[in-house]
């Protein structure tokens, strides 16, 4: 019977980097140290490397090197955000580099294939911060210190098995676990064993998870469903990215291991892996447009805010939303997907009126429905009831007006009405084939994950 450190053991050896990678990367990230060194400013105070590459944490072909440049703090916000992409782009200009959103920008360039970010921070003391990225040469230093090579072991397996479930990530795009995070979950648990026990056993809706002692009250200043704290500020709670989603998929995929332990849980899949329950099609809505291409950071956040918005319009609508989701190839083609309970509502509906105990608004009720020549009667619970036509029952119809005449009111993110209105698409899912990006989000609603299911 195969144990849980064999396969542990098998899939390590897979995810710890070769000589001959560390030593690409090194040089890559020297050169790259070296350009901004060079650069001529004085309000650069220091150039340090940060993320998995400056802890040794990454796992085999798949590395980032982030670079720190630490900037005086004494500059203004407008000054520290012009000289940060000044940085980046003249340094990396041989190399096309590209603008990326987090807090502030940043800048993103790919060298011999391996991606490099520049990434301007505050040089201030520790709990001095003025940006979030201030943070990060500290968490560098924290787990440098405090990992040790089975603990970084045991961060790439976490970090492999995060993303096979496709929840590794703390972007807008994932809102998973971070690389960060899964460190301070082996700094806190000690192998990723441990880490899987302890969220499988979770059982309870708000779980606190800290290395040093927290304060009594911690569970009424944060409100996200697990709270990790970050060891280098107590006031900041990591668990804050995570949405109840990916927690809840890393419960279920943590038991499933622990009960059948199989390499399986360690190999990332394409989105379409599984089978989708195609005799829902006819249940799908998909707003498919194309857009001008901008950051994927900004991308994503505009659809997302815009996805919950139009989710609320369906259901005010009369429309029941049993799940959706948005999808973009961060290049100029995006999607939302709504799985609808129906995609047509009945003709009428029920009208609630006042109680019959109010004189003056029961006399209006009446007055104002009885022009409809449809039934009115005295409900259960004593309030005038009546019925009501509907106006629009389709809900591809619905959206198209709400896409269009209402778009302004919609609540859809100003940076994309344009593009939906000037290259939206609506339609159903019986409609078009679905393809591209759109069937991978259908797919993603209605298939079942067999590793956590099955």
């Amino acid at each position: 019977m195969t144990t849980i450190n064999s396969i542990l053991d098998k899939v390590a050896e897979n995810c710890q980097p070769t000589d001959k990678e560390i030593k690409k990367l090194t040089t890559i990230g020297d050169h790259v140290k070296k350009l901004i060194s060079d650069y001529n400013s004085p309000k650069i105070k220091e150039v340090v490397f940060g993320g998995s590459f400056a802890k040794a944490t990454w796992i085999k072909g798949d590395a980032d090197i982030d670079i720190f440049v630490k900037i005086d703090p004494a500059i203004s916000e407008e000054e520290f955000e012009m000289l940060g992409k000044q940085i980046g782009l003249q340094t990396l200009q041989r190399y096309k580099p590209y603008l990326r959103y987090s807090d502030h920008p940043y800048v993103e360039a790919f060298i011999e294939g391996t991606r490099v970010n520049v990434v301007p921070c505050y040089s201030v003391a520790k709990g001095s911060w003025k940006s979030i990225a201030d943070r990060s040469p500290f968490h560098t230093e924290y787990v440098k210190i405090n990992l040790d090579d089975y603990k970084r072991k045991q961060v790439r397996l976490l970090k492999k098995f995060l993303k096979s479930a496709g929840i590794y990530g703390s972007e807008i795009a994932t809102n998973g676990f971070s690389g960060y995070v899964a460190e301070v979950l082996i700094l806190k648990y000690g192998s990723v064993e441990s880490v899987m026990w302890a969220f499988s056993e979770m059982s309870k809706e708000k779980n606190v998870i800290s290395i040093d002692i927290v304060a009594e009250d911690i569970l009424k200043t944060f409100q996200s469903d697990v709270i990790i704290m970050d060891p280098i500020d107590p006031k900041r709670n990591l668990g804050t990215a995570i949405s109840a989603e990916s927690l809840g998929k890393f419960i279920l995929t943590a038991r499933a291991f622990l009960e059948r332990p199989s390499t399986e849980f360690f190999i990332v899949r394409e989105k379409d892996f599984v089978k989708p329950y195609t005799k829902l099609d006819s249940n799908l809505l998909i707003v498919e447009f194309t857009y001008q291409k901008r950051s994927p950071d900004i991308i994503w956040g505009q659809m997302k805010r815009s996805l919950n918005a139009i989710s609320q319009q369906l259901e005010l609508a009369g429309f029941t939303v049993i799940r959706s989701t948005c999808i973009t190839d961060e290049k100029k083609s995006a999607a939302f997907v709504f799985l609808l309970e129906s995609i047509l509502l009945p003709f009428y509906t029920e009208k609630k009126g006042p109680a019959v105990f109010r004189k003056t608004d029961s006399a209006s009720f009446i007055t104002k429905n009885s022009k409809n020549n449809l039934p009115i009667w005295i409900a259960k619970d004593m309030r005038i009831t009546t019925l009501v036509q509907r106006k629009i029952i389709s809900a591809k119809d619905y959206t198209m007006v709400l896409l269009t005449e209402r778009l302004e009111r919609s609540g859809v993110t100003k940076g994309l009405r344009q593009d939906i209105l000037l290259h939206g698409h609506i339609y159903t899912g019986t409609e078009l084939k679905l393809k591209g990006i759109v069937k991978d989000a259908a797919n993603e609603l209605l298939a079942t994950e067999p590793l956590i299911f099955q």
